[in-house]
């Protein structure tokens, strides 16, 4: 196995939606107006279908306003929703936002939710805002309300925490993304534990350079999903280009593009990398996701939910627009697997030195 793509240029240039990619006709699926509370943005959310019924965790985030009526940065509240559905199009919102119970407390503003399905239970793996910087979690539903308790919490600064929906070789696997001290970029890692709760053994799983359509993060979108071929990961990647810079809500000058791709993991090893997608899936094209003055961000797809439907072939993907609203977009398996390149990753550990690209590969 090797990389083809090792000697891409890092300026990313332009980008456009897969042709195998088929969005919902009637996007966005869910916005602030279908909320049963006060809400202004509705979007990255967390989907998984689970005994019978689509479940939806969206993050729900409400505007602040200056003295002069002017939407301000920072939020005024963020919150995550919950719903469910028949057809995983048309949701049941429920009154109240999740609730994430720690020693005690319900954690303040949990947004950026994933939903995954393990061992007959439902979990949602998370980020919170607080005074100590973003920290990330996982917890596990109730079975009623929107009450989930939280059965790990790790150290700032980490989002796109991911539960795998499978044991690896007898241990819980998670995806993690911490920042990095020194900047862009950002890779996808991974983490294992033998009870959910306690977790080491972490290591690299995708690296930014592994991506030809990222230059700056990459960050894991859905839960993986297991198909005869590999375990399937529809992930974000994110490129930035200081001559694409746009004003957007709030006065702020906004360069980067998020992409959503693809990536397929070895079924008996799903730590090893084994195809690729060359070029995203989903870019920021149609009028409710670019454009619109209702935008939080621009050039800005963002998937965290994906379900293969009973068929075994058709693929949903569930994805936030300019953190504005909730979309579906569909492709297949078939198309799918001729849209991925096989590849392996460029660094088989993050031991590489400072720059990847003095690296002899050896």
């Amino acid at each position: 196995m090797h990389n083809p793509f090792k000697d891409l240029p890092k300026h990313v240039g332009e980008l456009h939606s897969s042709p195998i990619i088929h969005r919902y006709e009637n996007n966005p699926i869910l916005t602030a107006a279908e909320m049963p509370y006060k809400a202004s943005l509705v979007f990255n959310a967390g989907v998984a279908f689970f005994k019978g019924k689509y479940y939806i965790a969206p993050r729900v985030d409400t505007f602040h306003y200056d003295e002069n009526g002017n939407v301000k940065p920072p939020m005024a509240n963020i919150a995550t929703g919950f719903g469910t559905s028949d057809d995983g199009i048309h949701f049941n919102m429920s009154p109240e936002t999740i609730r994430v119970h720690y020693k005690g407390r319900i954690l303040p503003w949990v947004c950026d939710a994933r939903l995954t399905v393990l061992d007959d239970d439902l979990y949602l793996s998370f980020c919170f805002e607080n005074q100590h910087s973003e920290r990330p979690g996982i917890a596990k539903w109730r079975g009623t309300s929107t009450d989930f308790d939280a059965v790990c919490i790790g150290i700032p600064q980490q989002r796109n925490m991911i539960l795998w929906p499978e044991k690896v070789n007898g241990m819980y696997m998670r995806m993690e993304r911490p920042s990095n001290q020194w900047g862009d970029p950002f890779h996808i890692w991974y983490g294992l534990s033998p009870d959910m709760r306690y977790w080491g053994d972490q290591e690299l799983l995708l690296g930014c350079e592994d991506v030809p359509f990222a230059n700056a993060k990459i960050g894991a979108g859905a839960p993986p999903i297991k198909t005869p071929r590999g375990w399937l990961l529809i992930f974000h990647a994110v490129d930035n280009d200081p001559d694409r810079a746009v004003t957007v809500v709030g006065g702020r000058k906004w360069s980067k593009r998020y992409s959503a791709g693809a990536a397929l993991f070895d079924l008996n090893d799903p730590t090893k990398l084994i195809a690729i997608t060359k070029s995203p899936l989903i870019v920021a094209e149609a009028p409710y996701e670019t454009g619109d003055p209702r935008l939080w961000t621009e050039f800005t797809i963002f998937p965290c939910g994906a379900v293969l439907e009973n068929d075994n072939e058709t693929l949903r993907i569930y994805y936030g627009a300019g953190d504005y609203c909730t979309c579906l977009a569909t492709t297949t398996l078939t198309e799918l697997w001729t849209a991925l390149t096989p590849c392996s990753r460029k660094a088989s550990l993050a031991t590489v030195p400072f720059r990847i690209e003095d690296w002899d590969g050896k």
